[in-house]
C-alpha cells in the first residue's frame, strides 16, 4: 500500500465509526506511519465532522415524517430509514470526490487554443458544493480544509455557472486557492470543457 492507495480508502472514513472495519485498518496503520497523511486523515475527518452536524441540524417541516408514511407506506423501521439517508449521503459525496478527483488527473491536456476569459465569483469546495450544494461563508473553514487537502476547487460565477479550477500541467491551484474558500475573487484563465464539466485553467487569482 502507498499514500495514494490509503487517501483513496480513507476518503470513506467516517471516524470511530469505522475503526474497527477491516477495509480501514490497513490505511489506517499506514496513516500513522506517514505524518502528511496522517495530518491529512485528522483535517479529513473534521470536514467530514463539520457536515455531518450541519446534516444533522436540518430539521424537516413538522409533520413531514407523518405524511410521508401516509402517502407512501415504509416497509422498515424508521430508524433504518435514517441509517439508509445518512448511508445515501456519505456515498454521493464520497461517489463526488473520487469521481472529481479521478477527472482532475485526466483534464491536464493542451488548453492552449481554449479562450482566455475573466470568472468573478466565489471559489468554491466542489464535493460539499456538488453533494450537497453547500457554499457561502457557513461553509468557509470545511471549504478550505477541504480545498487545502487536494479536493476539487472550482468558482461559480456571477451568472451561476460554476467552472472546475486547474493549474498547468503538474501544478496545483489548491494551496494558492484555499484560504480564498468561500470569498469572493477573479480568477483569469483558459476556458475549457472536459467530458462535460466547465474548466478554468488558472493563470491569475485577483482578490476584490
Amino acid at each position: 500500500m502507498n499514500t495514494r492507495d490509503a487517501k483513496e480508502i480513507l476518503l470513506l472514513y467516517r471516524g470511530t465509526t469505522d475503526d474497527s472495519d477491516p477495509q480501514f485498518c490497513a490505511a489506517l496503520d499506514y496513516a500513522k506511519s506517514d505524518p502528511e497523511l496522517g495530518q491529512w486523515l485528522r483535517e479529513q475527518t473534521k470536514c467530514y465532522d463539520t457536515i455531518r452536524t450541519k446534516l444533522r441540524g436540518i430539521e424537516p417541516p413538522l409533520g413531514l415524517s407523518e405524511k410521508i408514511v401516509r402517502s407512501r407506506p415504509i416497509p422498515f423501521p424508521r430508524i433504518w430509514s435514517r441509517v439508509l439517508q445518512l448511508a445515501a449521503a456519505i456515498v454521493i459525496s464520497a461517489s463526488v470526490t473520487v469521481l472529481l478527483m479521478k477527472w482532475s488527473e485526466r483534464r491536464n491536456h493542451s488548453v492552449a487554443g481554449a479562450q482566455e476569459i475573466l470568472v468573478t465569483g466565489e471559489v468554491l469546495d466542489m464535493t460539499c458544493y456538488i453533494a450537497y450544494n453547500l457554499s457561502g461563508p457557513d461553509h468557509a473553514e470545511c471549504a478550505r480544509v477541504c480545498i487545502r487537502n487536494g479536493l476539487p476547487v472550482g468558482i461559480k460565477a456571477q451568472d451561476g455557472k460554476v467552472y472546475l479550477l486547474s493549474g498547468e500541467p503538474g501544478h496545483s491551484v489548491n494551496a494558492e486557492l484555499a484560504d480564498y474558500a468561500a470569498k469572493t475573487v477573479t480568477i483569469k484563465g483558459r476556458q475549457s470543457v472536459r467530458d462535460g464539466f466547465a474548466q478554468l485553467q488558472v493563470e491569475e487569482i485577483r482578490k476584490l
